[in-house]
C-alpha cells in the first residue's frame, strides 16, 4: 500500500482496503469499477467481505473543474 495509514477512532475498522495510487485514482473517479479493481488483483480487502461490497465509486467528492 502506497500512502500513509491512520489510527481509527471508532475501534477496529470493518475492512481495510489496500491498492496503489493510481487504482485507488481510477476507482475513486469512477474509472474502474471497484468489484473489477478486487478480481483483478488491483485492490486487495482485509477484513469483512460483506461490509467491503458496500463500497463504492459514490462516497468520493466528483472532482472540481480546473
Amino acid at each position: 500500500m502506497i500512502g500513509d495509514t491512520g489510527s481509527y477512532e471508532g475501534g477496529k475498522p470493518d475492512a481495510t482496503f489496500s491498492f496503489t495510487d493510481e487504482d485507488f485514482f481510477k476507482v475513486a473517479t469512477g474509472k474502474m469499477n471497484p468489484q473489477m479493481a478486487f478480481m483483478r488483483g488491483a485492490m486487495k480487502v482485509k477484513g469483512s467481505l460483506s461490509a467491503a461490497q458496500k463500497f463504492t465509486p459514490d462516497i468520493f467528492p466528483k472532482p472540481s473543474k480546473m
